[in-house]
Formats: C-alpha cells, structure tokens, sequence
C-alpha cells in the first residue's frame, strides 16, 4: 500500500492512458511529489490500468542526491551506476523498478507530472522545423533538443530549466521533447487538465493536414502470399495484422513515398513497432517463388540487423504487422509522418540515438516486457 493518498494520481493516470490521443500501449508515465516523497509509474505498467501497484515510492533526498555524483563518460557503466542509483532511491520496502524517467520527474518543481506522448505533439516534435513552431505556438514552453534519453535528457532538461529562470518569473509547466513527446506538470490536475487542453486545440488549428485512414481495396492473392511467407518466417500458423488504408497505400507506391515511414521517430516506435519496417517490393511477385523470395528477405534483414522485422511493408499491396502492438505503433508513425507535413516535413531521430535504445538495457527490459 503507499504511504500516502495517490487517488489523484490514478485517476488522471488511467483518464490519459484510456484516451488514445495521447499515449498507446505502455507509453507515457506519471507522477505525484508529497512530503520527501515522489510516486512515481514503474516500468511495465500501462497508464490506462494501472493500479497502486504499479507505481514506486521514491524518497526525493536520495534521488535528488543523485546529481552530486560524478558518472563515467563511459555510456554502458555510466547508465549501469545511474540505474542502480535510482533503484537505491527507492523508499523502503519498494520493489518496483522506477520509469526511465523518474530522474528527469524528480527535478521538476511540480507536484503532478504527466508526461504522454500524442501523435500531434509528435507531429511537432518530429518536425524539421519543430522547434522554430514550438517557439511560436507555445513561447513559455521549453524545447530539448534530442539527446540520448536516461541520465543525459534529465541532464539537459534540468540545466534547461536553469537557463529558462534566468528570463522568466516562474518555472516552465511544459516542455517538449524532440522526438519524444511531452511533459506537462503543475500543482493540480485541473491546471494539468488546461495546459494539454490547450496544447491540443492548438496544434489542430495548426496542422494543415490530418491523415486519411479510409479503407481501401487489396489484392487478395498478393496478401495471401505475404501470410504464407510471414508464417513461415516467424514461425506461427496465425494470421498476421494487416494495415491497409488510403494513409499507408500512398506510402507504398515507391521508395521516395515510404522514406517518410521508413524509420523510427520516437522510442515507443522502436520498442513497439521496431527501428524500421522491412521493404518489399513489388517485383517479388513476378518471381517463380515470390513466398521463398520474401522469406530470404525476412531472412536477410534479421540477419543484418539482429532482429526480425515487426513491421513488413509490401509496395502497393499493404503493410504487415508481426503483433497488434506493432500495428498500433506504426499506425502512429504513419500519424506523426501525416502531422510533420505542417511543421517542416518529417525528421526521424538519429542513427546513433536509434542504436543507442536499441542495445539499452533499459529499453531491452521494456521491450521483454511487452514481447
């Protein structure tokens, strides 16, 4: 049981992680600040139903001691130390593993936080010019350029909040991640309630384009073909998901159309949806064997890249999803793709931060959890 009353929290928590504008799955996380104590969500809980348990009681003295040390340069043993710094700044008796980012929810002077990650803030944060529109559209908002995420966004947002100080009266209630998403915090959840109300409305007035997720005609035969070569494949007689709408089949018409899909803009896609789909194209089915042929290429992308794909996309034909969790999460790439159109166009994160939550521990372990 908490220490303390967290009902507040659980109710916003599940009222957020219910409402798929503004996280899927296991995204997003939450907290509350009371006495020396912060609760906050622990890693392999959805928002949606999460329960008491599923959050950490976290003595706020021991984690704020955590930037009196001094970490090694080196990523792997620098994220080791910090991890199990976190899990010491547990209040006693906890046994839940802390969110990735119960550090960067420590140093914001709020008593509720409620980060989440909707597919139109995304739309922003993903943007080429993201940043100059954040400016713009929400002046008193800080903007965190992409960094690796961990002990160095918390870092970069706290030395952030420094500098925003410096020129403002009080402290930021929201701040926004580049390719990430967003945190909003403040006292109460009304104010919470307000901040997001406002963000939203405010980027629907600005988005010149929203995707178009009508149906459309496949060609049966073909996506027969990809059943059998993807049962084959993975291994599992079961029908696969399949994503065919008038958003994704005008990304399938060639290479140049799904560049905009063809990599990952968020963590949560990387976990869920992986780093990047699998492209196939058409020619395959002019082939004497075209199932064979897109088993090799299954084949050859696990074996050059150490996974399998989770996402198949099939050049006019439709995309496949090796999950319903997958689907979902590319079902939001194609979302954000749609959204960056009215901020710049799209801008994917970087190759090395995409390596980075790859081979991250912290993500291995999200990742296990919703395998």
């Amino acid at each position: 049981m908490a220490q303390h009353e967290i009902g507040a929290l659980l109710e916003v928590s599940r009222r957020y992680g219910t409402d798929a504008r503004y996280v899927l799955l296991g995204g997003g996380n939450t907290s509350y600040k009371i006495d020396d104590v912060m609760y906050v969500k622990a890693s392999g809980h959805a928002l949606g139903t999460i329960a008491e348990d599923g959050f950490v009681a976290m003595s706020m003295p021991r984690l704020m001691a955590i930037w009196e040390k001094t970490y090694p340069a080196d990523t792997v043993k620098r994220e080791e130390e910090v991890l199990a710094d976190l899990m010491g700044a547990r209040s006693e008796g906890q046994t839940g593993r802390p969110s990735v980012e119960a550090l960067l929810h420590g140093i914001i002077p709020f008593t509720y936080v409620v980060h989440l990650h909707p597919a139109m803030v995304n739309g922003l944060t993903c943007g080429q010019s993201g940043k100059e529109w954040a400016q713009k559209l929400f002046p008193d908002a800080i903007w965190i350029p992409l960094v690796n995420p961990g002990y160095i966004l918390a870092k970069t947002v706290r030395d952030a909040q420094q500098e925003y100080v410096k020129s403002h009266a009080n402290q930021a209630t929201t701040i926004f991640l580049q390719n990430h998403g967003v945190f909003v915090a403040s006292d109460t959840i009304g104010e919470i309630d307000a901040l997001y109300t406002t963000i939203m409305e405010t980027l629907n007035h600005a988005i010149v384009r929203k995707p178009v997720f009508s149906e459309v005609k496949v060609d049966a035969q073909r996506v027969d073909m990809v059943q059998q070569a993807m049962q084959l494949h993975y291994g599992s007689p079961k029908t696969y998901p399949v994503i065919a709408n008038r958003e994704v089949a005008n990304r399938l018409t060639d290479p140049e159309s799904f560049s905009s899909i063809s990599s990952a803009y968020t963590p949560d896609h990387i976990v869920y949806s992986g780093f990047k789909p699998l492209w196939i194209d058409e020619t395959v089915f002019g082939q004497d064997e075209p199932v064979q042929a897109m088993v090799s290429a299954m084949r050859t992308f696990e074996q050059m890249h150490g996974v399998p794909a989770k996402i198949i996309a099939v050049q006019k034909t439709a995309a496949f999803a090796v999950s319903e969790a997958a689907l979902v999460l590319f079902l939001d790439t194609v979302k954000v793709s749609a959204f960056t159109e009215s901020f710049g166009g799209p801008r994917f994160m970087d190759d090395d931060q995409i390596d980075f939550i790859r081979t991250w521990e912290v993500e291995q372990y999200r990742s296990n959890l919703n395998a």
